[in-house]
C-alpha cells in the first residue's frame, strides 16, 4: 500500500492535487491501493488528521509519498520524513512551489535530511530538477500532466481584448497585475475586460476589487472564487488571451490547460515558466511585474492574429508531452520496484 500525505483539497474548494488526476491510473496498472491524507482545509487540523491516518496505516505502508512545499507546509513534510527514517519506511518527496531554492538556501541542514534520506525525490519541472542536481540530492523529473480528453482545441478567427486570468488568489501569483494591465489596455480598447478565476487564498481578491474600483473597471472585471474544470473552462472559451502574472512558480498546470485549450498566452518569465514556454515560439513572456510590457504584448496580439494562431498551433504541440499517457508510466516505474 502506497500512503499519500499532502494537500488533497479540491473538495474544499482548492485547486486539485496533481496526485488527483493520476492516482486512480496508477493503482489500476500496479493492482495496488494509495490512501491520502488529508482534506481538512484548517493547517493545524490537516496535520493532526495526517498524523491519524499515519500511524493507523503504517505497518501497512510499503512506499509513502510526501508532498514538499518551501512554506510552513514544509515543516509537515519533515516531521513526517523523520518519523519514517525512525522507522525505516521508505518515502519519495514530491516538491511543489517555485521558490524551493530559496528554502534549501535558508533552511539546509532541515532540507538535506528530508531528500538525502529519502529514496529518491521527484520534480515535476526541469527547472526544480536542476536545482536539486546542483544541489546533490537524487531527483527524477516527472512533469505535471494534463487529461487532454477534458481539453478542446480552439483557434480564435479573430483576437480581441478579452482577457482570461486563472490562479489561486495570492501575493506570490500576482493578481494586481492583472487589473493593472486592463488599466493600460482601456487606453488603446473601449471593449477591454477580464476574468478572473480562482480561490482566494491570502487576502488578494479583496485587493483586486478595491484596485478594480479605484480605477472604476469593475464594469470590465468578472471575479470568481474556485470553479470546477468543466466551468473554468466553458469561461474560457469565451475569451481570447491568457495572461499569467506570477512572481514565482514551478510548473503550473494552468499554463498547460491553456496550451491545450488554444488559448495565446502571455506570461512572466520566472521560476520554471521559460522551460515550458518559449517566446515568440509558443508565447509571448515578459519580466516579472511589467506590467507596461504585457499590455503591449496583448496589443502586438490583437493587431497581429496570425502571430497569435501560430502561437497557439505550437503550444498545443509542445502541450502533447504533458500528457497523462506519457507520464503515468514513469510514475509505474518508480513505484514498481516497490512491489515486486
Amino acid at each position: 500500500m502506497i500512503l499519500y500525505i499532502g494537500n488533497i483539497l479540491s473538495s474544499k474548494g482548492l485547486s486539485p492535487a496533481p496526485i488527483e488526476l493520476i492516482k486512480d491510473k496508477i493503482c489500476k496498472s500496479l493492482g495496488i491501493k494509495m490512501i491520502t491524507a488529508s482534506d481538512k482545509k484548517n493547517k493545524g487540523l490537516r496535520f493532526l488528521h495526517m498524523n491519524y491516518v499515519f500511524w493507523c496505516n503504517y505497518r501497512k505502508v510499503s512506499l509513502l509519498f510526501i508532498d514538499v512545499y518551501s512554506t510552513k507546509a514544509f515543516y509537515f513534510a519533515l516531521y513526517f520524513s523523520i518519523i519514517s527514517k525512525i522507522l525505516s519506511l521508505k518515502y519519495i518527496p514530491i516538491i511543489h512551489g517555485g521558490n524551493i531554492e530559496s528554502r534549501i538556501k535558508k533552511t539546509r541542514w532541515l532540507t538535506n535530511f528530508i531528500f538525502k534520506n529519502a529514496d529518491v525525490s521527484i520534480a515535476p519541472s526541469i527547472f526544480v530538477f536542476n536545482i536539486f542536481k546542483k544541489n546533490n540530492y537524487s531527483i527524477r523529473y516527472i512533469p505535471n500532466c494534463i487529461d487532454f480528453s477534458y481539453y478542446k482545441f480552439k483557434i480564435r478567427e479573430k483576437i480581441r481584448p478579452r482577457i482570461f486570468w486563472l490562479r489561486a488568489f495570492h501575493g506570490i501569483y500576482n493578481p494586481e497585475m492583472a487589473i493593472y494591465v486592463l488599466k493600460d489596455l482601456c487606453e488603446f480598447y473601449s471593449n477591454a475586460s477580464l476574468t478572473m478565476v480562482g480561490a482566494d487564498k491570502d487576502g488578494s481578491l479583496k485587493k483586486c476589487k478595491e484596485i478594480s474600483k479605484k480605477y472604476n473597471l469593475n464594469h470590465k472585471v468578472k471575479f470568481f472564487g474556485y470553479l470546477k474544470k468543466f466551468e473554468w473552462i466553458e469561461k474560457a472559451k469565451k475569451h481570447d488571451i491568457f495572461i499569467n502574472t506570477s512572481k514565482i512558480d514551478n510548473m503550473p498546470v494552468s499554463i498547460i490547460e491553456m496550451m491545450a485549450l488554444g488559448l495565446p498566452i502571455i506570461s512572466t518569465n520566472v521560476g520554471g515558466i521559460p522551460f515550458i514556454l518559449e517566446s515568440h515560439k509558443n508565447s509571448l513572456l515578459v519580466r516579472s511585474n511589467d506590467i507596461k510590457n504585457m499590455s503591449m504584448k496583448i496589443k502586438y496580439l490583437i493587431e497581429n492574429h496570425s502571430i497569435a494562431t501560430t502561437l497557439s498551433i505550437n503550444a498545443l504541440h509542445d502541450s502533447k508531452k504533458f500528457s497523462i499517457d506519457l507520464v503515468i508510466p514513469e510514475w509505474v516505474k518508480i513505484i514498481k520496484k516497490y512491489f515486486d
